[in-house]
């Protein structure tokens, strides 16, 4: 009896499966959540660059149009913010790491529920296991009173 319900637990329901499963997925986490952290690092420095480049800018335009209103040099400035080549190349740039973090994330979340998936399994099978264990101890007990008969006969 104790035989087949241990290859139950292991062939059918897979306990150490699942539980080796969900340990090598965390450890995917990590891994992940590291590379999160250098995509999200990198954005930051683009939006500094891109601050700059504004700042840079702004000081070039004003020299060229020193007499230009404040309403009119604000109205101004988009379109040239919009075509610089410089700030083209940044937004560019964050373009794809925001597309880079997305990805991250989603796998993140994909990683997440099927962490909480594996452990939600091992919780249902918490009890089976227990079951699995008291049976295991019962054949280790028949078995000894058995190699004890045997050895008084």
């Amino acid at each position: 009896m104790s035989a087949k319900a241990l290859q139950y637990a292991e062939i059918k329901l897979g306990v150490h499966e699942i539980f080796e499963d969900t340990v090598e997925l965390t450890g995917e986490l990590d891994t992940l959540l590291g590379e999160l952290d250098k995509a999200q690092d990198a954005k930051r420095l683009l939006v500094e660059e891109y601050a700059d480049r504004e700042v840079e800018l702004i000081s070039e335009m004003r020299g060229v149009h020193p007499n230009m209103s404040d309403t009119r040099f604000k109205s101004e400035f988009k379109g040239w913010e919009r075509t610089d080549k410089k700030l083209r190349e940044v937004r560019e740039k964050q373009a794809t790491v925001q597309a880079t973090i997305q990805g991250l994330e989603y796998d993140r979340t994909v990683i997440e529920v099927r962490i909480k998936v594996g452990t939600a399994r091992m919780v249902e099978l918490g009890g089976y296991l227990q079951y699995l264990a008291a049976i295991k101890l019962q054949a280790l007990q028949i078995q000894a009173e058995k190699t004890n008969t045997t050895e008084s006969d």
